[in-house]
């Protein structure tokens, strides 16, 4: 299996790409959990950054990159559910990583605090809010660990993983 995570820059003009991150969104957040268009759908896609990845052809991942008044927000990061358990979600949250500098933060789902926590991520602190009726808390990436979230240097080069049969390929 052969993949590859494309990254959109805010204001980079490629309309077909953020429509497959949209699609991927709606499959997993409108449709899978109940989340509203309007909510996830909220109009700042273009004013972000958006990571899109590719089994092969088939696009199945992506995260969103958003700066705040807070910093640098992941969120939106959604797997389509055939394609769980491959470590794309991993790949596709240190390819994010490996683009952003400052504070970084998410609004991770609580059922989801494992997958953030074996990342790296901490807790800000054990305050749970609910956003789009899913109970969230702010987990931040502790960047002062020296710890760096993805070796650059491989990209566009292979990234060599156990959960992967053959290249995966960054390409910016």
């Amino acid at each position: 299996m052969s993949v590859t995570i494309y990254y959109l820059q805010k204001g980079d003009d490629h309309p077909s790409y953020l429509l497959h991150c949209q699609a991927i969104r709606r499959v997993v957040f409108v449709e899978g959990q109940g989340v509203p268009e309007a909510i996830d759908f909220d109009g700042q896609d273009g004013s972000c950054s958006h990571l899109l990845l590719f089994d092969a052809t088939i696009p199945v991942g992506t995260t969103r990159i958003r700066r705040t008044d807070k910093g640098m927000k992941l969120e939106r990061i959604a797997v389509l559910p055939a394609y769980r358990k491959k470590g794309y979600g991993e790949l596709l949250v240190k390819a994010a990583l490996s683009k952003v500098t400052g504070t970084i933060y998410i609004n991770a789902q609580v059922a989801s605090l494992g997958f953030y926590e074996h990342l790296g991520f901490v807790r800000e602190d054990k305050t749970t809010f609910l956003e789009a009726g899913i109970l969230h808390t702010v987990m931040l990436w502790p960047h002062d660990r020296g710890e760096a979230p993805l070796d650059t240097s491989i990209f566009p080069a292979t990234v060599d993983s156990e959960d992967f049969d053959e290249d995966s390929t960054f390409l910016s």
